[in-house]
Parts: structure tokens; sequence; C-alpha cells
């Protein structure tokens, strides 16, 4: 899976062209979305954190939490609390850098993205310099001015540079949920089918079309990875009472390379443009709790070939 230079995709110069928002003009930033941001945290160093840990956190900074009044929801619009699929995502935590000379803390990165730009200015002012916020069982204080990173508009992700192979490295479990129950495997027509009703949610005019059910013109050429378990905990409505609920959860890490050299220009540039929504969205269950976060890698392009649909 590692191909020469000289092969590397052309999908790469796509996903590459995110805009750093400090390069925007002013008056260009309130339009694009998705975005990327990160949180410098100050603490403990090599502390044990769970996946999962940060989910309390931006939920506190970001959702609209049940039974709230109105009149105390500031700093603009937000993602609901209840819903089946938020606006946000975020993980993994990484750190930063070393310990100051003389103290035992050190800073780590938290990385959240958003899927609606207007989440922008309540994570601003929640996540301001000085907040201190808890990590599984361990205390941080955000460092500094939170920064973002990267931005793209709708339209943005519907440009096809061309590719018809991504090879992409899931960083964090990933998996997809099905009838109740959540599997490893990343089939390529169920990962699209779910970035695509995630976009369709999100933004419809500029969603590609919704795949259809069954294998799809993509398919999966190479494979390195495995499945790794995480044990999540979820508060759940049983009786009208909140109760914690504990769920195993199996999911992929490594890298899989999607291919589609028989499908038409349009299947191959649809399937483009969920990948490039999926590194802002995540891909597949729990994308709240730090789960399918992936990053695209290089690779080379197969040769095309046209078959005709009758």
């Amino acid at each position: 899976m590692g191909p020469s230079a000289s092969l590397v995709a052309g999908w790469l110069p796509a996903f590459c062209g995110w805009v750093p928002a400090r390069c925007l003009p002013r008056g260009c930033r309130a339009s694009l979305v998705p975005s990327r941001w990160e949180v410098p945290l100050e603490g403990p160093a090599d502390a044990a954190i769970p996946l999962a840990a940060p989910l309390a956190v931006v939920s506190g900074w970001l959702d609209d939490q049940p039974g709230r009044p109105d009149a105390d929801r500031r700093g603009g619009p937000r993602s609901g609390h209840d819903d089946q699929s938020r606006k946000w995502a975020c993980g993994p935590l990484r750190a930063a850098g070393p310990p100051a000379p003389g103290t035992p803390d050190a800073v780590t990165t938290l990385v959240v993205r958003l899927l609606d730009d207007n989440l922008s200015d309540r994570l601003l002012a929640a996540a301001g310099p000085g907040r201190v916020v808890r990590l599984g069982a361990h205390h941080y204080q955000v460092a500094g001015p939170i920064r973002r990173t990267a931005s793209a508009s709708w339209q943005d992700l519907r440009r096809w540079s061309g590719a018809r192979a991504w090879q992409v490295r899931f960083v964090t479990p990933s998996c997809l949920r099905r009838n109740g129950r959540t599997s490893p495997w990343l089939a390529p027509e169920s990962v699209a089918r779910s970035l695509a009703e995630r976009w369709h949610g999100l933004d419809p005019a500029t969603a590609p079309p919704l795949p259809g059910h069954g294998a799809g013109p993509v398919w999966i050429s190479d494979v390195d990875g495995r499945s790794e378990v995480q044990f999540l905990t979820r508060r759940v409505r049983r009786g009208g009472r909140p109760q914690a609920e504990e769920e195993v959860v199996s999911g992929f890490v490594g890298r899989l390379r999607y291919v589609c050299d028989r499908g038409t220009d349009a299947e191959a540039a649809g399937f483009d443009a969920l990948m490039a929504f999926g590194l802002f969205a995540g891909v597949g269950s729990h994308t709240t709790s730090g789960l399918g976060v992936m990053v695209p890698e290089p690779t080379w392009q197969p040769p095309t070939v046209q078959v005709s649909r009758q």
C-alpha cells in the first residue's frame, strides 16, 4: 500500500486544499462550513485519558442541554443534545509539546470539528483561555486561544479531483451501526450511505445522491489493520429517567484503500466528495466520542475501465 512518489493520488490536492482561516478575508470566514479547530489544554503529562472523555466537555460547550431554558442559550445556535446526528465531532487528543522546564504539566491538543459554522461563536465563548475542563480523572486548563486550522465550503467538498482511488487511515476505532449492532467492517457502500445521509441532514442542496442499497461500484483493494474494542458509556432514558448504559464497540483501526475503477465519473465524484466530508464529520457511529477519525494518505490511481450502464 506504499506507492512511489510518482503515483501519488490526485485526490490529495483536493483535501490539502482546505483553507486555513487565517488566510481568508475577514468577510469570507462566516460562510465556510465545515471547519476544524484545535483547543490547547495544559495538564498532567502522560495521563491515561479514555478516548470518549472529551464527549462531556464538548457537549457542554456546544449542545442545547435538556431542560435548559431558552433564555440561557447564549453564544449562538448549537447542536441539539438529543439529536440523532449532532453537528460536531471531536478527537483524538494528541500531545502538542513536552512539559515546560520545572513543571509537570504538558500541552495536549483537543481537536473539535464543526459541521455548522454557527457553532463557532459558541465554541470560542465556551473554551476561552483559563477555562478548566475535566478529562477522565484529570483536570486541564485551556492554555491559550483556540484556533481554526481548516475550513471548506460544501461546494468545495463537491469539487472532484478526478481521483478513483482513496487510501485512508482510521486513527481511532471506526464502526458502522445497523439494526442495533455495530461492525468494524467499513464496506464502501455502507460508508457512503452513512456519510451521504449525514450530509443530507446538514445541507441537502449540495449533498451527493444517496447511494442505493447493495454493492456499488466502489470496492476495497487493500486492508492493513485490526479491530479494537472500546467500552463506551452513554445516557439513555428508561421509564422517564436517565440511566447510564455501557456499550461494547468493536471498531477498525488501520488503512483501507477504496477503488472505483469501473464506475461512472459521477459515481467516482460522489464518493470523492463523501471522503472529503468524512475528514470533517468522521465515519460511522460515535463520532462525538472520538471514534471514526480518518486521514488521507497518498495512493496510486488505477486505469479507468468504462462500463456501460444498461
